[in-house]
């Protein structure tokens, strides 16, 4: 019998979450690999670096996915990587280039506020309202390229549509009001009522519940 898939990262949504809410919607069985740093002041993370390098990973890193023999790292190359393996991927040629776009603005807007977090919380504080600012441009950007779609690619969802989905929900955490659009309102709704995320966006025991950032972040 094969080994079980497995997912590794930090106890945090971070850059783990959205493929964590592509698994939960093909409902796949895996595992999860959790590391938990320590807590202030040292944040002690040798749970992760005492491991780190003896994996079998060519990149060391988290998140890593273990699928048979395929050992990887980095967020979008999981992503894309699990959107082959259960169809999510974009059909069409053109539409595959919009989505890689997408996953790596996606990742930007990500980075800008991962930024601020792991600020000091005074830097943060006076840095929050032009996060929110800037995000808030971002975000229409996708609502704009959305337009009248269902999802990212047209008439089906993709990996894209999760990656994009806890990018921009992280950023309500932030700020309730950010997302001005409501056709970017309705997609999220869309995406929360999906049949197979019921779990995933209701049971108070999933990862969804995590904190959004680390120990040491100012905003957690």
């Amino acid at each position: 019998m094969a080994d079980k898939m497995k997912l590794g990262y930090w106890k945090i949504r971070g850059l783990a979450e959205p493929i964590r809410a592509l698994l939960a919607f093909v409902e796949a069985d895996y595992e999860e690999v959790v590391y938990e740093c320590g807590d202030a002041p040292d944040f002690d993370k040798s749970c992760w670096l005492d491991v780190k390098f003896n994996l079998g990973l060519e990149f060391p890193n988290l998140p890593y996915l273990f699928d048979g023999d395929v050992k990887i790292t980095q967020t979008v190359a999981i992503m894309h990587y699990l959107s082959n393996k259960y169809g999510l991927n974009p059909k069409e040629f053109a539409v595959h280039a919009q989505c890689d776009m997408l996953d790596h603005v996606a990742i930007d807007l990500t980075n800008m506020g991962t930024r601020l977090f792991y600020q000091p919380k005074e830097a943060f504080e006076a840095g929050r309202d032009g996060l929110v600012k800037n995000a808030k441009g971002m975000i229409s950007q996708f609502a704009a390229f959305l337009g009248s779609k269902t999802y990212f690619a047209g008439d089906y969802i993709t990996g894209t549509d999760f990656l994009v989905f806890e990018t921009i929900d992280k950023y309500t955490v932030l700020e309730p009001t950010i997302i001005e659009e409501e056709n970017l309102k309705n997609w999220m709704k869309r995406i929360r009522e999906l049949p197979t995320m019921h779990k995933y966006f209701n049971d108070p025991s999933t990862t969804r519940n995590w904190p959004l950032n680390n120990k040491m972040a100012a905003f957690k």
